[in-house]
C-alpha cells in the first residue's frame, strides 16, 4: 500500500516542519482514489509531494500548483521517484485557478485544496466550474480560522454534497451534483 511506502518521507516531512496532510489524512485520500479511480486531479498546495502521491498511485494525471519553488523542486524528485504523472505550476494558485475555469473546457475527477487558506472561499467557483459531475472538491485544514467561509459556504452550495471528515483539523469532501 503506497501509505506503508510513504512512511519514511512522512516522518522526514514532520522532521522538517513540512506541512503534509499525514497518514490519518491519508488514508481518507488513499480511499477515496480507489474509490474513484480518478484520471484527472487538480491540487492547489504542492509541498514536497505527499498528497500528490496518494492521489496519484493509480496513475492519474496531476496537475498541481504552488508558490514554493524551491519544495516544488523536491516535490518533482519524490514524485519521479514514486512514478507519478504529474505537472508542477509555480504560481499563485488563486489566479492560476480562476483562469484555467475561464479558459479550459476540460474536467478534474478530483480537486484537492491544501493551500493558502483564506484562498479556499476564492477558488470555490472555479473549482466548482473544473470538477465534472460526481467529482470531488476536497479541502484540507477545514476548521483553521481562514476556512470557516468556505466551510458555510460549500455546506449551503445546493450543487453540492458536502461532508465533513473529523480527522485531525479536519477535511471537507464536496461531491459536484
Amino acid at each position: 500500500m503506497i501509505l506503508e511506502e510513504l512512511k519514511q518521507l512522512e516522518i522526514e516531512s514532520k522532521d522538517r516542519g513540512i506541512p503534509i496532510i499525514g497518514s490519518k489524512k491519508g488514508r481518507f485520500l488513499y480511499k477515496k482514489v480507489i474509490e474513484l479511480k480518478p484520471r484527472r486531479i487538480l491540487e492547489l498546495g504542492t509541498a514536497n509531494g505527499y498528497s500528490g502521491i496518494i492521489l496519484g498511485h493509480l496513475g492519474a494525471e496531476i496537475t498541481t500548483i504552488d508558490v514554493d519553488a524551491k519544495i516544488q523542486k523536491e516535490a518533482k524528485q519524490n514524485y519521479k521517484r514514486f512514478c507519478i504523472n504529474a505537472n508542477v505550476i509555480n504560481g499563485d494558485g488563486v489566479k492560476i485557478v480562476t483562469e484555467m475555469a475561464k479558459n479550459s473546457s476540460e474536467l478534474y475527477d478530483v480537486i484537492f485544496l491544501d493551500f493558502i487558506k483564506k484562498g479556499y472561499l476564492e477558488v470555490m467557483e472555479a473549482c466548482i466550474k473544473l470538477v465534472r459531475k460526481n467529482g470531488l472538491i476536497i479541502a484540507d485544514n477545514i476548521s483553521f480560522q481562514g476556512c470557516q467561509d468556505y466551510k458555510e459556504a460549500v455546506l449551503k452550495d445546493k450543487r453540492l454534497r458536502t461532508e465533513i471528515i473529523s480527522i485531525g483539523d479536519g477535511l471537507a469532501s464536496s461531491k459536484k451534483l
